[in-house]
């Protein structure tokens, strides 16, 4: 009896880009940009999604992510440039990630791997894998910028716990002082804007373990429970670096009112004299 041989078909493969690009987008002024001589077709507002043509999306996100479907490396960049004047503060360091996925029968979750196999993918769920891998970036540059923050502090505390003294310029450590309320200003602002999407709740069930599955996979709620530790941390390190050297000022305003009362009462006593 002759075999029969059976072709199973290669699944199709969306690959997803992600870059962190900077501290904010103004969506609007990011969809007046886009549209201007484009075929895309706008899907939704915020986050920003286009489709530019069958599984091509882009997800422009307010906390300064955007994250293309199906897009080459050159169009990524082209798309990023065109809207670059919509950006606030555009970091040096872009941060950036990959993700494949695999439209097949069995959606199969991520387990530690760059891939995920899923049914379909349409609107809603390129919103959803935008926004988790969005997330994901952010972070990136968060904890980048935290691990820094904290080791230059570390240095400093750690000397001044053996020697009693602050071994930096006063500039310098207000300096490091002030980018650190500003981190933990700037990761409030994000971390306030990674509520569950609203359309977990629109897409019923099915969406909501997608969405479930993709945060376990980036470790999305560990690494903002870090960052936060992290920055508390910093922020008591920074406390405590200004009250020293207010202290120091003080110390300062001290002897200088000191030595201007001895000078006045010695020039006193030589006119007596």
């Amino acid at each position: 009896m002759p075999r029969t041989t059976v072709h199973t078909r290669e699944p199709e493969r969306i690959v997803a880009r992600a870059f962190d690009v900077a501290s904010a987008y103004d969506l609007k002024l990011a969809r007046d940009q886009l549209f201007p001589g484009s075929t895309g077709r706008l899907l939704d507002s915020n986050p920003l999604t286009i489709q530019f043509g069958p599984r091509r999306f882009v997800a422009v996100f307010e906390y300064g992510s955007i994250v293309f479907f199906n897009f080459e490396e050159n169009e990524c960049q082209v798309l990023i440039d065109r809207i670059k004047s919509c950006a606030s503060r555009p970091y040096k360091t872009v941060s950036r990630d990959d993700f494949t996925l695999y439209l097949a029968p069995r959606e199969k979750k991520p387990e530690g791997t760059d891939e995920l196999y899923i049914r379909d993918f349409n609107r809603d769920t390129a919103i959803l894998v935008a926004v988790v891998l969005s997330r994901s970036v952010a972070l990136e540059y968060y904890e980048a910028l935290v691990g820094a923050s904290l080791a230059r502090l570390e240095q400093t505390v750690t000397a001044l716990a053996g020697t009693g003294r602050i071994p930096r310029g006063e500039r310098e450590l207000t300096r490091q002082v002030g980018l650190a309320l500003l981190i933990e200003h700037e990761l409030a602002y994000s971390v306030s804007a990674f509520d569950d999407p609203d359309i977990i709740w629109e897409g019923g069930a099915r969406m909501n373990q997608l969405y479930l599955a993709l945060k376990r996979e980036f470790d999305l709620d560990d690494r903002i429970k870090v960052i936060q530790q992290k920055v508390s941390l910093v922020s008591r390190w920074s406390t405590f670096v200004i009250a020293r050297i207010e202290g120091h000022r003080s110390r300062m305003l001290e002897w200088i009112i000191i030595i201007l009362i001895f000078s006045e009462i010695v020039l006193v006593l030589l006119r007596i004299m």
